[in-house]
């Protein structure tokens, strides 16, 4: 028996090391050479595909914040959002599941409570063990003061107390390496406004304890990081925040159209999908938004991966709160999730961090469809013209056709369909083409999902 328990321990020890020594080579992330994207302590690209459970450190115990990360990892996932201290979604805020508060003296930024934060150790360390990179948001702010988020406090306390909040975080996480730093929340105040100057406070208080980690600021929707001009000179890193395309049709382009917006600046920084449409939007203890059309969630997702991004995140509705009653096959195995699985997959398999955007359209020359409108066709080539990939959205569940100019390509081209929904590849008959002239590519049509959307890879190569 001891012999056993002594060799359990020993496998349990062995097996802690290596996710640690894993996760230590991999973080922390930093810039590539030309600013386009991240890559990880071996120099290797990575592809930022997260998911976005606010609420995990307040609302679930260890056991179930490890099932969370198990779960999150069986999809792919390597990035999650995460609140430090929670304002109004979880259960019993700000109280952590065990009813311990981050402050002792409630609202006061000073008075941080060493229980609560303890916790919060203990799943910032597990999500590195599991290979996660932790956007982390000190003190979430809501659009609106009574929306949930801590802007009265942020007020409040000034801007001393702020820095020194800052720095106390920056201080206890200084050596977790698998931290990137998120600030604001759905909202870009006045920059001479306190709001504003106090939430820099805590940014540059973080600064003054760690200036080696990475952050971003979470503005309105349409809006990316650098849009907030008092934070613009403090972070290192774009998020893009999308409407839903819900909302209008003047706006169902803006994952594409703001994607770009930030692809194309002078003072670019690598930049990712933070937030988009999310399936099934809702909020604890509020009525369900139904919003699970499977190519109105894929779209945003493909049309941003061939704008430029170093990856994207997708939130699920009840796994982003992780709400009362929320089980984990009904989040993370949701059929957006597996369609994220699958879109992870595709984008690994090629060098998406070499493709430049077909702003121009040189390589997809016609059938793209309407500028800032849902049928929109979003296009990347690399430059030495091995590989060319187009996204073309749902429209329905009939044919498109799309026109290419093979010329662009290098050596023949041999072209497949990928099918989004399933995850199954269709070599084109005919292939591989000659790289000589414009050729029609109509896509399959319905994908079984009741969409038709379809990826076109082109490879040039014998």
């Amino acid at each position: 028996m001891h012999r056993l328990l002594a060799r359990s321990l020993f496998l349990a020890a062995l097996l802690f090391a290596l996710q640690a020594a894993a996760a230590e080579a991999v973080f922390p992330l930093k810039k590539s050479a030309n600013g386009r994207y991240l890559i990880d302590q071996k120099g290797q690209p990575f592809f930022v595909h997260g998911d976005s459970p606010w609420s995990l450190i307040a609302q679930l115990d260890k056991r179930d914040a490890e099932r969370y990360l198990d779960m999150a990892s069986q999809t792919g996932r390597n990035a999650i959002i995460v609140n430090v201290i929670e304002h109004k979604f979880a259960d019993n805020p700000p109280f952590n599941r065990a009813g311990d508060a981050p402050f002792t003296t409630p609202g006061d930024f000073t008075t941080p409570n060493e229980a609560y934060f303890a916790h919060a150790d203990w799943v910032l360390r597990k999500a590195a063990e599991k290979g996660f990179v932790v956007l982390l948001f000190p003190a979430w702010a809501a659009a609106q003061k009574r929306d949930g988020g801590w802007n009265q406090e942020i007020e409040k306390n000034g801007p001393e107390k702020c820095r020194a909040f800052g720095r106390y975080l920056g201080q206890r996480y200084k050596d977790f390496t698998n931290i990137i730093w998120g600030h604001g929340g759905d909202q870009n105040p006045e920059p001479d406004s306190a709001m504003a100057r106090n939430m820099l406070e805590i940014l540059l208080g973080i600064k003054d304890a760690a200036p080696n980690h990475m952050h971003f600021y979470h503005g309105r929707r349409g809006k990316t990081s650098i849009d907030q001009d008092n934070f613009a000179p403090h972070v290192n890193l774009d998020a893009v925040y999308t409407s839903s395309d819900l909302q209008g049709a003047d706006r169902i382009g803006e994952p594409y159209t703001t994607s770009l917006r930030a692809y194309n600046r002078k003072d670019y920084l690598p930049y990712f999908l933070f937030e988009g449409v999310y399936e099934k939007h809702g909020a604890p203890r509020s009525p369900t938004i139904e919003t699970s059309d499977p190519g109105r969630l894929r779209r945003q997702h493909y049309w941003v991966n061939l704008c430029g991004s170093t990856g994207h995140l997708f939130g699920n509705y009840p796994a982003w709160a992780l709400a009362i009653g929320w089980d984990g096959p009904t989040g993370l195995l949701s059929p957006g999730n597996q369609d994220m699985k699958r879109l992870k997959d595709f984008w690994t398999s090629l060098a998406w961090w070499r493709l430049v955007p077909d702003q121009d359209h040189t390589s997809v020359t016609s059938g793209y469809g309407t500028y800032k409108e849902g049928d929109y066709v979003t296009a990347g080539r690399t430059d030495d013209g091995r590989l060319m990939v187009a996204y073309v959205p749902s429209t329905g569940t009939t044919s498109r056709t799309l026109v290419v100019d093979l010329a662009r390509l290098s050596d023949r081209v041999h072209a497949r369909w990928f099918n989004p929904a399933t995850g199954e590849y269709t070599k084109i008959p005919g292939s591989p083409f000659a790289n000589k002239e414009r050729r029609e590519f109509v896509t399959p049509g319905d994908n079984g999902s009741g969409a038709n959307d379809w990826a076109l890879i082109l490879e040039a190569g014998h």
